[in-house]
């Protein structure tokens, strides 16, 4: 027999789905708590309020958990091989095909119109994960790098991982539906985007800095 859901888990994962279907404005506390079938009260009970049910809900739909990925390592362990672990548990979450769809409705929702759940959500999960990475990259980068392109580097990364999670239809057009789920799977996409990473990484002690508005490439014709 199963056991009872924890009612807050309930609450929760109503809510998501009313918010990503209908909006944080639209949805109302009467709704989500039928739809879980609890008392009005419970909103005030678990979360407080409406608004602190919305950013719990949308936590969750960026971090199923709720939690950040656990990435302890020891210090003598090379960045390449932190940085492949790093793209591996993000890739994890990318492609949690269990996953409710309101996860991934929310948060389009959310990056439309961004909310204090945004500003939360950057504080608590997407910050400090942030962080990681470029403390994992930085030893593999010019030691007077500037922290713009620091932070470019760490964002193609990411950009690489989100591609898997929010294209995945588009993904599935543009190869086939059969290429699609035989091959892109955690593992050839963490050697992927693990092996294109570090080669920019390391093309980037032969290249520029970033140039000003108006500066001209150095392999940039200027006429005759």
């Amino acid at each position: 027999m199963n056991e009872p859901r924890d009612p807050r888990e309930n609450l929760l994962d109503a809510a998501g789905a009313v918010f990503a279907e209908k909006g944080f404005d639209d949805a109302t506390v009467r709704e989500i708590c039928q739809k879980a079938g609890l008392n009005i009260a419970a909103v005030n009970y678990y979360f407080r309020d409406k608004k602190a049910l919305y950013i719990e809900a949308v936590k969750l739909a960026h971090c199923s958990g709720g939690q950040l990925p656990q990435f302890d390592a020891p210090a003598d362990v090379p960045p390449e091989q932190l940085l492949e672990e790093f793209i591996r548990q993000m890739m994890g979450m990318m492609l949690d095909e269990v996953r409710p769809t309101w996860h991934i409705e929310l948060m389009m929702r959310e990056m439309a119109r961004p909310t204090d759940a945004c500003v939360e959500l950057v504080r608590s999960f997407i910050g400090p994960m942030f962080d990681t990475l470029k403390r994992i990259i930085g030893p593999l980068l010019p030691p007077d790098l500037s922290e713009f392109e620091l932070n470019l580097h760490g964002f193609s990364i990411v950009a690489q991982c989100l591609l898997y999670r929010y294209h995945r239809p588009i993904g599935r057009i543009l190869v086939g539906e059969e290429m699609y789920a035989s091959l892109f799977d955690v593992d050839r996409l963490t050697r992927h985007i693990t092996d294109f990473s570090l080669a920019a990484l390391r093309g980037a002690s032969h290249g520029t800095q970033p140039m000003a508005a108006g500066e001209s490439s150095p392999h940039q014709e200027t006429g005759p």
